[in-house]
């Protein structure tokens, strides 16, 4: 845009406007860069990425994952303490890491695929911008028609590995320690024998969800609607007798009840989480022998009564 010359002649108002403020020109290009500072440009930011994009960025991965195994195993044993779960799962928390790493590298990969084919298939067009004769929106018609879906089977596929290593494969590392290739092979066979268990599982997930959704943003909306209607009237009513006690009064209580409704918000989407989390243990507990015997523990059998009748003492 640099170099775009503005015309010194601008329109008057007895021309109607006829002439245009500036022009672009025919062809647009960027200013000459030295190699010199572009490397350090770069440079730099592959330095800021290594030495703290990176490095913060596996360490919030880490205690999210660890977070997932605790959250798993106290919802798993009825147990309200995060901590006491938290000391059992450090290599499961790494390798379900490195496996998320994994994934997400696969993902990266195949977006940088098909961007780097989008790019050559419409290079022609991308040289046409800021050109005399521009590329109109209809010319990338066909590559918004091939990418939205393709965007989006990739979305669906990212939901439904997300689910499947959340609520099939971190019950195999967390109860039996198992390797990530062995915890996936046990899901496999699984979903191989059942399929369509496990796709009607994930309906009535997506359902759960919905409706606990629906039943929480009613639960919080209305009382907070009638708390911020007398928040209202209440302030009024003191703005009449003086401004400065109403907004001495009234920023106070309005960020009390912003403070409110977060914790509500966590409170009923913990609830709905926990319900969720709940449902995905009892549906795979009938497919997993050693998560059944958790949730289901072996009742001790009552002891049964002798069939030997001791004789009857000597006279």
């Amino acid at each position: 845009m640099s170099s775009c010359n503005f015309n010194k002649s601008l329109p008057s108002g007895g021309h109607g406007g006829s002439g245009a403020p500036f022009h672009l020109p025919n062809d647009m290009h960027l200013p000459h860069v030295s190699a010199l500072p572009a490397f350090a440009a770069i440079f730099t930011f592959f330095l800021f990425a290594l030495l703290i994009i990176i490095p913060v960025g596996l360490v919030v991965g880490y205690l999210i994952a660890r977070l997932r195994f605790s959250y798993f195993d106290c919802v798993l044993r009825g147990r309200d303490r995060i901590g006491e779960a938290w000391s059992r799962y450090h290599r499961q928390a790494l390798r379900y890491l490195g496996l998320s790493i994994l994934i997400s590298l696969c993902f990266w990969v195949v977006l940088a695929l098909l961007a780097y084919h989008g790019y050559i298939e419409y290079h022609p067009l991308l040289d046409r911008l800021g050109t005399a004769n521009p590329p109109g929106f209809m010319d990338f018609w066909p590559l918004i028609v091939t990418a939205l879906p393709i965007l989006g089977l990739i979305g669906i596929a990212a939901v439904l590995i997300q689910i499947a290593m959340s609520n099939f494969v971190l019950p195999h590392m967390a109860l039996e320690d198992a390797s990530i290739s062995d915890s996936i092979a046990d899901v496999w066979d699984d979903f191989r024998v059942e399929p369509w268990q496990f796709f009607l599982f994930l309906i009535l997930r997506f359902l759960v969800a919905l409706v606990g959704s629906i039943a929480g943003v009613i639960a919080i909306v209305f009382p907070f609607v009638i708390l911020a209607l007398i928040g209202a009237v209440i302030v009024l009513l003191l703005k009449l007798a003086s401004t400065g006690l109403a907004i001495l009064l009234g920023v106070p209580a309005g960020i009390l009840l912003l403070g409110i409704l977060f914790f509500a918000l966590i409170g009923v989407s913990g609830t709905i989480g926990t319900f969720r989390r709940n449902y995905a243990l009892l549906f795979y507990a009938g497919r997993y022998p050693a998560l059944a015997a958790v949730l289901w523990p072996p009742q001790p059998l009552a002891p049964q009564p002798s069939p030997y009748e001791p004789p009857p003492p000597l006279a």
